[in-house]
């Protein structure tokens, strides 16, 4: 069975999988340039699909993650949900990034740290999306500091500058984020002297353990590849019956990485408790503490 040569696949089972992961990110991570795509892509296969009786939009899989803002401007219009942020400038922002185009945009909201609200230059790397929003991966271009924000947070503002550096630069800055978002637990990168030592393999990294009980224990044991430096061990087993009792989690991360790690941590509540460093421990004995006494 053929197919027509724009989409250069091999089989009908490669374009499957294809419209699989297109139908994911219109439909739950809210692409609205994919959605467009996806919808024509419906169009102009439906006669294949017929032959195919059906089987060519089935999605066999399908990435369940779901955003929680609103990411496509012409839905905000149709709904009356209009937010007025960076995600009316997305295709400015996507055009900077494939040509290494430096922006100035304006963040207008930050939970964490409200110094860092305001007009900035910066050099847009990627776009992220990651468990519940997408984000921008991006490089401050007076200092070279990397950093991740949420796109809603973001004004609707994009004004590109004369200055590019063109794609080879772009592909280097973004090698050097993603060993920091490697080494890392979750998107906090850290401040600019953190990250000049980790990049130059100087920083000291922290060993952090947790030990996991039942239920949670054998849902551990079968995270193989959560983190690159993690290591799973000290698994006790009941003599008696052979259940799993407890077992240690241990990872090596850089410092701006424990909060993030201890958010994980709280999704397990009193199946988990935290065996080092001494101000991870105390941190979330302080948050049980908190919960205890909001229940009190």
């Amino acid at each position: 069975m053929g197919l027509l040569p724009w989409y250069r696949c091999n089989s009908i089972e490669e374009l499957k999988v294809a419209l699989n992961a297109l139908l994911s990110q219109a439909k739950f991570q809210g692409h609205p340039q994919v959605r467009l795509i996806y919808e024509s892509l419906e169009k102009r296969l439906r006669g294949l699909n017929i032959e195919l009786q059906g089987g060519l939009f089935y999605p066999v899989r399908q990435h369940l993650n779901r955003a929680i803002v609103y990411t496509d401007p012409e839905e905000m219009i149709a709904t009356g949900k209009n937010k007025d942020n960076l995600y009316h400038q997305i295709s400015l922002v996507e055009k900077a990034i494939s040509q290494g185009q430096a922006i100035e945009i304006s963040r207008q909201v930050s939970p964490y740290n409200q110094n860092h609200l305001g007009i900035m230059q910066i050099y847009p790397l990627q776009l992220i999306y990651h468990d519940i929003a997408w984000y921008l991966l991006y490089q401050y271009c007076d200092n070279g500091h990397f950093a991740i924000g949420r796109i809603n947070r973001f004004a609707n503002y994009c004004k590109p500058s004369n200055t590019v550096r063109g794609i080879a630069a772009q592909q280097e800055n973004l090698k050097k984020a993603y060993r920091l978002i490697e080494n890392g637990w979750g998107l906090k990168l850290g401040d600019i002297e953190e990250q000049h030592l980790e990049l130059a393999g100087e920083l000291e990294l922290i060993a952090v353990t947790a030990r996991f009980y039942p239920p949670v224990a054998v849902f551990i044991l079968e995270g193989d590849r959560r983190h690159p430096s993690q290591t799973i061990s000290n698994a006790i087993k009941d003599k008696s019956t052979g259940e799993l009792l407890s077992v240690d989690y241990t990872v090596t991360l850089p410092r701006r990485s424990l909060d993030e790690f201890l958010l994980w941590l709280h999704r397990y509540m009193d199946a988990v408790q935290v065996i080092a460093p001494p101000e991870l421990v105390e941190k979330h004995n302080q948050a049980a503490q908190k919960l205890i006494n909001r229940y009190s």
